[in-house]
């Protein structure tokens, strides 16, 4: 009963047409059992009194009946399969939604063939909720319901031998269901394993052939496939031998009814017009008790899939804030500030305390590891403070409202995330609402617009997943445009140009420049411009600050900066 009323709120939405369709399988449950109670009125008068002429009356209303079931059939199934694909558009659009209002953890936590597959497949399945379950239970039960009723009418002994036969295949259904369901929810985890292979094959491409993995990949690939095929096959197995144990237990039964029936007419205790009038009621019946042993399986594979999907509608949103603020006018404090990621006890950083002031350059410097990247995450809340606070214009950022945060915050980074869109429509990311000549702006201080309007369509050209159609040096130049656009009073800078050839970084160095004019900018930098060019310059040594102050103040006291700025220079 609980997974019935989970159904029920799940498919309550779609409940007019659902309740259309019932109504429509009350009539073909009505003509079902009609064409089983005129077999005896037309065996035992066409045959009985051999009254042939009519004949062709019982076909033409035979042919009547079906063709009114085929169009009923027909208007039921349409309203129950477009409920079900209702339910599914509109789950998936719940569950993107909820995935675009998740922290940043949960996606470190959770891989994204599993989400893909959650989002995919198992919403897909949903619709056999409505277009399989709910319509078999519907249309179904009420035609056993009346077959039996028929049956019992004609001949309720006859029907008693098919009553004792149905909690065997009751109980067969249940057992084999309970398999199902666990076997279908391993399935859907190995197809998830599949799909992660799949997005981490396009992402990683260059780096499988240019070390030509490509054969052991695809080894990895086929083995995944093969533990998923294994895995659905036996799910086939369980549901097919379902339907085989209820076709052995219809074939017991209709062998016994045929038996003892055709015993009842040889000794004239019944007409051959109700025996054959029952006969097909309960051969008729077999039919709908088949299918809704069907449902009951097709429930237990959508139950995995809908627990897999309550547990990805049950992960938290991330903790929105009360406190809306518009600008940034006094400083950015990190107050003691400690952090380590979910379920890890590692500090990343530890004890980290200093101010911004508007308006300021500060550089982040130190080796590979030391929480460069996740200190600078911290500031538009990607992580939530493990210990300490940060604090914006004296309000903890915890109690900011993450909207009107990000509102204030640009980030340009090495890793630089383009979408399969127009240039126009990335540029303009940021700022949806931006004019045409914003754009064009945007693009020119960010010196982009020349190679934009050399693409084929110009601002219109599709650039290709992740911006893969463009150059590294012009993706960072979109990315800087699209930073330029938003135009926020607060910049993050994550290494923007490590991974540039000296010509390109010359042209997006130019459009940093622009860009950090006028704006309060933390930057992580390899550039040794950038660092001796910072108000200030933060020393970070394993996940500490161990120093702060200019270039010069710096390279006067601190071995640590000293090292690094020293390593800058011989690789610059």
């Amino acid at each position: 009963m609980q997974i019935f009323k989970k159904v029920l709120l799940l498919t309550r939405p779609y409940w007019p047409r659902v309740f259309s369709g019932i109504l429509l399988s009350a009539l073909l449950s009505g003509i079902t059992g009609a064409i089983a109670w005129v077999v005896k009125p037309a065996v035992d008068e066409i045959l009985g009194n051999k009254r042939y002429e009519l004949i062709k009356f019982l076909a033409i209303g035979i042919v009547l009946l079906f063709v009114l079931k085929g169009l009923i059939s027909f208007g039921q199934t349409y309203l129950m399969k477009s409920a079900g694909m209702k339910l599914v558009r509109d789950m998936r659009n719940r569950l993107y939604r909820h995935i675009l209002f998740l922290p940043i953890s949960y996606f470190g936590k959770e891989s994204s063939g599993i989400t893909v597959s959650r989002v995919m497949f198992d919403v897909e399945s949903l619709s056999a909720l409505i277009s399989n379950v709910i319509r078999n239970f519907v249309v179904e039960v009420p035609t056993v319901l009346i077959l039996l009723g028929v049956a019992l009418y004609r001949k309720w002994d006859l029907t008693i031998i098919t009553l004792v036969l149905m909690p065997f295949i009751a109980l067969s259904t249940r057992k084999f269901g309970k398999r199902i369901k666990k076997t279908r929810k391993e399935a859907q985890r190995k197809l998830s394993h599949i799909t992660q292979r799949i997005g981490e094959t396009i992402v990683g491409i260059r780096i499988i052939k240019v070390f030509n993995r490509a054969a052991s990949m695809a080894e990895k690939f086929e083995r995944e496939g093969q533990r998923y095929y294994r895995e659905t096959l036996r799910v086939v197995r369980a549901k097919e031998f379902t339907s085989l144990s209820i076709d052995a237990f219809t074939g017991v039964g209709f062998a016994l009814i045929l038996l003892y029936g055709g015993l009842m007419v040889e000794k004239s205790v019944m007409t051959p017009g109700d025996f054959f009038s029952a006969l097909t009621a309960i051969y008729l019946l077999f039919g709908p008790v088949k299918k809704v042993g069907d449902a009951y399986t097709t429930l237990q594979e959508t139950r995995a899939s809908m627990e897999r999907i309550d547990t990805l509608l049950k992960s938290e949103h991330e903790e929105r804030g009360r406190t809306v603020i518009n600008g940034f006018r006094k400083s950015l404090a990190f107050d003691h500030v400690s952090f380590a990621y979910p379920g890890t006890a590692q500090m990343v950083l530890s004890d980290v305390s200093f101010s911004i002031l508007p308006g300021e350059v500060i550089a982040i410097v130190g080796r590979s590891g030391v929480g460069k990247s996740t200190l600078v995450d911290l500031i538009p809340r990607f992580h939530v403070v493990t210990g300490g606070t940060i604090r914006l214009d004296g309000v903890d950022l915890s109690e900011v409202d993450i909207f009107s945060l990000r509102e204030l915050i640009g980030i340009v980074s090495q890793d630089i995330i383009l979408f399969n869109d127009t240039v126009r429509e990335n540029i303009a990311f940021g700022r949806p609402e931006a004019s045409e000549d914003e754009i064009i702006r945007a693009a020119q201080l960010a010196f982009a617009d020349d190679f934009v309007r050399e693409l084929a369509d110009g601002y219109d050209t599709m650039i290709g997943e992740r911006g893969l159609k463009l150059s590294g040096g012009q993706r960072q130049r979109i990315a800087i445009a699209r930073a330029i656009l938003k135009n926020p009073p607060i910049l993050i800078l994550d290494e923007a140009t490590s991974s540039l050839d000296s010509v390109s970084e010359a042209l997006v160095q130019r459009a940093l420049e622009t860009l950090m004019k006028e704006r309060t900018t933390i930057v992580i930098a390899h550039r040794l411009s950038t660092i001796r060019n910072a108000d200030r310059i933060v020393v970070l040594e394993r996940g500490k600050i161990t120093d702060m102050g200019s270039h010069e103040e710096l390279m006067t006291r601190s071995n640590t900066y000293m090292h690094l700025y020293n390593a800058f220079a011989s690789g610059a």
